[in-house]
């Protein structure tokens, strides 16, 4: 392990309720080779197998896998719940999008006064919102990369943490997430606006 965090055992054990004192979850071994990795686990699960307690020998990444096991199907969990966010940002997006749109009429009025296309008034819209879209992203990219810097610092057992990064594909999968979203939410206002008649929008109120 890379990083170590130490303190007095003694303290931590006189913290505890009186029935979970003299227990030890975990010890950590290091193997001379790869080759000897079966040796051991055999070995060691040998030596308890008859005892009150029995224990289970395993690679760390092992140990990493069944952890997550435990916990459940983490990966279909994580997935249900991005597309739950990513669905309600989209919500979200598209109604603040078609507010911003209505209040702006007068002005779409004024560009095609101006000689402005309706096709460059929906690029115009729709940039817009796909540029927001992204700054948010890139600062949440930002945000998880300073978060995944921590998690890598922190005293920790599980070796796969230490290796924890923000990998550039991921990144460019969030990225393209959120433009997409900037797209959807913003074609339909940006189009009806984009088709108003000159006169209606210059008579708009809003």
């Amino acid at each position: 392990m890379k990083r170590s965090f130490y303190f007095n055992r003694e303290y931590l054990e006189e913290s505890l309720p009186r029935d979970s004192r003299g227990y030890v979850g975990t010890f950590t071994a290091l193997a001379a080779s790869p080759d000897d990795v079966p040796k051991i686990e055999a070995a060691v699960d040998g030596q308890f197998r008859n005892s009150p307690v029995q224990t289970k020998t395993e690679t760390q990444s092992a140990f990493g896998l069944s952890f997550l096991a435990f916990l459940g199907n983490v990966k279909l969990i994580l997935l249900g719940v991005s597309s739950a966010v990513t669905f309600t940002i989209l919500l979200v997006s598209a109604n603040t999008i078609a507010m911003s749109v209505r209040e702006r009429v007068r002005e779409v009025g004024v560009l095609k006064t101006l000689g402005y296309t309706s096709g460059t008034i929906l690029a115009i819209i729709v940039g817009e919102a796909v540029t927001i879209s992204l700054v948010g992203a890139l600062l949440g990219l930002g945000l998880a990369t300073l978060m995944t810097s921590a998690v890598r610092s922190m005293p920790t057992f599980n070796a796969q943490l230490e290796t924890l990064t923000i990998q550039p594909s991921v990144a460019a999968l969030c990225l393209l997430v959120a433009a997409m979203i900037g797209l959807i939410s913003a074609f339909v206002p940006a189009f009806g606006a984009s088709r108003i008649s000159i006169v209606e929008a210059l008579r708009s109120d809003e």
